[in-house]
């Protein structure tokens, strides 16, 4: 099928150049050709209230994605071309000097495995019950929905993921919108401010320094539509952060936003 050979092609590109202030990540306008993201943002579905970040989201399993699965070519071919040894490689690719430095597993040759994490699972810190190997990574697809008052403390992900790429459906800065902006944050205090825009995709290793938020949306004319792609294996691949304690991790969050708390990871 034309549609799914031009998906591949996606994957087949060579790294991005990455942006190293305050961490390794990279934002990319424009990533998926023209008429593809139209037919992915127009079909964009209501998404439900339910677990996850913003509240409401849409994940396989759920009725609602085998529905938009079922009735759109476009979302099918784009959520199996995620699912994929290519994009596992395009991610290796893109952050393998950073797998290679900091994961206490070696990601070199890691192997895609078909796998859904339940929404039960991705609350826990760890799986209920680990089915691969250290090196067998799968994907996490989810649709998001980001309401008036979403907003995400402090926080790293999972020790379990190894990268998450996000995808921008709707625009974050158009007249009447204020608020919902992904926040990359540095040990200083400062802090990488990405907006969201149509088309605009963000990468990052979640290794122990990216540290990331969303600012809270104030107010906006629709809901702030965007999938959250991530590559996860099934144990810790990232060392404990440093210090270990609750207490420790609480005073990084406060030098770096002023904050008491960290949020849950994701």
């Amino acid at each position: 099928m034309a549609q799914n050979e031009g998906m591949r092609d996606l994957w087949n590109r060579p790294a991005f150049a990455l942006s190293t202030v305050p961490f390794e990540h990279v934002c990319v306008d424009d990533f998926l050709p023209g008429p593809l993201f139209a037919e992915l943002a127009a079909t964009f579905p209501e998404c439900p209230q339910a677990t996850g970040p913003t509240g409401f989201t849409i994940h396989p399993g759920d009725a609602e994605f085998d529905a938009l699965m079922r009735g759109s070519d476009a979302w099918h071919a784009f959520w199996q071309a995620c699912d994929s040894q290519a994009f596992t490689d395009f991610m290796l690719r893109q952050f393998g000097e950073c797998f290679a430095r900091e994961a206490v597993v070696d990601l070199a040759h890691a192997r895609h495995v078909h796998y859904v994490e339940s929404r039960a699972d991705k609350e826990r810190r760890h799986l209920a019950r680990v089915e691969h190997a250290d090196d067998e990574l799968w994907v996490r697809f989810d649709l998001m929905q980001g309401r008036v008052g979403y907003q995400r403390s402090v926080h790293v992900d999972h020790r379990r993921r190894a990268a998450t790429m996000l995808l921008y459906f709707t625009d974050g800065d158009p007249p009447g919108a204020e608020g919902g902006e992904l926040l990359l944050h540095g040990r200083a205090g400062a802090a990488t401010k990405i907006a969201p825009r149509r088309n605009r995709l963000v990468m990052f290793a979640c290794h122990n320094a990216s540290w990331h938020s969303v600012s809270p949306i104030v107010r906006q004319r629709e809901p702030r539509n965007f999938i959250q792609v991530t590559l996860s294996g099934s144990i810790d691949l990232w060392r404990p952060i440093a210090g270990g304690p609750v207490q420790r991790l609480r005073a990084l969050v406060r030098k770096m936003t002023g904050q008491s708390r960290p949020s849950p990871v994701a």
